[in-house]
């Protein structure tokens, strides 16, 4: 029927949360994973997650691949095509200028905290390394919420992306009179040979989180 909307609980909105997994870190099947859904607040970070904080312009995952076409002599169009690579990207911008999110855009050197001066310093070296590292990379977003009576239901949607590094494209990191300092960053991301070509680059996680309001 023209105009009606299957189901509203499907349509997204608001701002991602991106995280991103310390070494080692195990990769989640569920969201309980990734978010600690026991305590007070249902969505603090499980060990070895860590927000990266706030965003200006959203992201945007970008998914596409190339092909190789088949063509003969005998016809003018052609007859197959095949895909010879797959190809996914993550973008934002971070407005968190901290030195941690410098590292994730940048790869800076280690920190180095110093004590003997007033006030306290830290200092993080600009490198010039061939060493990218490989991280796991996420990002939870909001499809809406609802409910009726005493029960409230958060519909939610987390992405975990097992290969991602950062992938060298020149950005600006501007400082301007009367505009917030971002921090541009684009991931490449990687199938991992190890998992099941259904999920190599990664998963999709949906979950519906009931609340009793009364």
């Amino acid at each position: 029927m023209a105009g009606s909307v299957l189901s509203k609980n499907n349509i997204f909105g608001w701002a991602a949360r991106i995280i991103i997994a310390e070494e080692a870190t195990v990769k989640p099947t569920k969201f309980s994973d990734v978010f600690d859904m026991t305590g007070s607040h249902p969505y603090d970070l499980q060990t070895g997650w860590i927000d990266v904080g706030a965003t200006d312009g959203g992201l945007s995952v970008t998914r596409g691949y190339d092909k190789e076409e088949w063509t003969v002599d005998q016809v003018l169009w052609p007859i197959d095509e095949f895909v010879t690579q797959w190809n996914m990207t993550l973008s934002t911008s971070l407005a968190e200028s901290s030195l941690t999110n410098l590292n994730y855009a940048w790869i800076t050197g280690s920190e180095t905290a110093s004590t003997t001066v007033d006030p306290d310093e830290v200092v993080v070296g600009i490198s010039a390394t061939d060493d990218i590292p490989e991280r796991m990379l996420g990002f939870q977003v909001d499809k809406r919420k609802t409910g009726t009576g005493l029960t409230e239901y958060m519909y939610m949607r987390l992405y975990v992306f097992w290969r991602a590094k950062y992938d060298g494209s020149d950005v600006e990191h501007a400082y301007r009179k009367g505009e917030k300092t971002l921090l541009p960053i684009s991931f490449k991301l990687f199938a991992d040979t190890e998992e099941a070509v259904s999920q190599q680059f990664g998963v999709v996680i949906d979950q519906t989180y009931g609340t009793f309001t009364g």
